[in-house]
């Protein structure tokens, strides 16, 4: 298993430099602007290895889950489209639904929930997909969290047996190789909407799963201090009447990188390190799942917690100005 394990990271990583000589070369790049959190062009789309290693997988695991497969192959590819050129939103909602609607087939959702619960299964993974989008605004972020939730659930596979842990393996491997790029204070790639959407897909594919065995919306915990984030963060926007589409720099990562100064690293390894909190406390050491009135407590918890240290960030700058 190691020397498969090194060959598979020896690959995704030439995949990686043969890519980045090829974005540089095509001017698949990231300029600076004023909502950037970065101060230099940074190649884009060094995500593309999150979906080949899955494709990967596909290939040396008898081609299962092949619907799955295809899923994240369209996903990633109309995304990679857009990290290039400027894609029509309504041509990226339009895929991301049917790459989705391959995945809930591919897991037998049409066939294990009534059909009334759909649009709620679509709506909250659209939401998932787009929140995670705008993930990749620091370096370190979108890789540490992927690291997390993928290692979280291969320790829980070890009480539910439910994952394909060959598909986590590859995965893992994937954001090893990409953290080498991204992880660090002048980051050399960036994921890019291939990376962040991808790495969204794969893991509604995952929760899907588990729901469907385990039947608690709770396991929603897995993306619980981002989420959190993302969600305070877009109805703080919708408040503000912003466009809640377009970039911005109004996450709290990206306020205490951006207005104090804060190493990218650290703020990133500070979110990951506390959702591995929240999944060891209330998965990984209890063997099991939280029930709905202590997911609750958490998330209210979590929730004042952002709100009122946001705040005083916002007020303690503004004062300074």
């Amino acid at each position: 298993m190691i020397l498969s394990g090194l060959i598979v990271f020896l690959i995704l990583l030439l995949i990686a430099l043969v890519y980045r000589r090829l974005a540089t070369r095509f001017d698949i790049v990231d300029k600076p602007n004023h909502r950037s959190s970065h101060s230099h062009v940074t190649v884009r789309g060094g995500g593309i290895l999150f979906p080949a290693a899955v494709v990967m997988w596909w290939f040396v695991f008898d081609f299962s889950n092949t619907w799955m497969v295809l899923g994240i192959v369209l996903i990633s590819a109309v995304s990679l489209l857009d990290d290039i050129y400027t894609i029509s939103s309504k041509i990226r909602f339009g895929i991301q639904f049917l790459a989705l609607s391959m995945a809930f087939h591919d897991l037998g959702v049409f066939q294990a929930i009534d059909w009334f619960y759909l649009p709620i299964f679509y709506f909250i993974a659209l939401g998932i997909i787009n929140a995670i989008n705008f993930m990749d605004g620091i370096n370190g972020i979108t890789g540490l969290y992927g690291l997390i939730f993928l290692g979280s659930l291969w320790a829980v596979n070890h009480y539910t047996g439910l994952f394909e842990l060959n598909l986590i393996r590859y995965e893992i491997l994937a954001i090893c190789v990409f953290l080498l790029f991204n992880l660090r204070k002048k980051a050399i790639m960036f994921a890019g909407d291939i990376g962040s959407i991808s790495l969204a897909y794969l893991m509604i594919y995952f929760l899907t799963e588990w729901y469907l065995v385990a039947g608690s919306w709770t396991i929603i915990l897995f993306l619980a201090i981002y989420g959190m984030d993302a969600f305070l963060t877009i109805a703080q926007r919708l408040r503000n009447g912003e466009n809640v589409l377009k970039p911005h720099r109004s996450h709290l990562y990206q306020v205490l990188v951006n207005q104090y100064k804060k190493d990218h690293v650290i703020i990133a390894l500070i979110y990951a390190l506390l959702q591995l909190a929240v999944n060891f406390t209330f998965f990984i050491f209890p063997k099991s799942i939280p029930n709905p009135y202590m997911a609750s407590i958490l998330l209210i918890g979590i929730g004042v917690f952002y709100l009122v240290f946001k705040s005083l960030l916002l007020r303690k700058h503004e004062f300074k100005k």
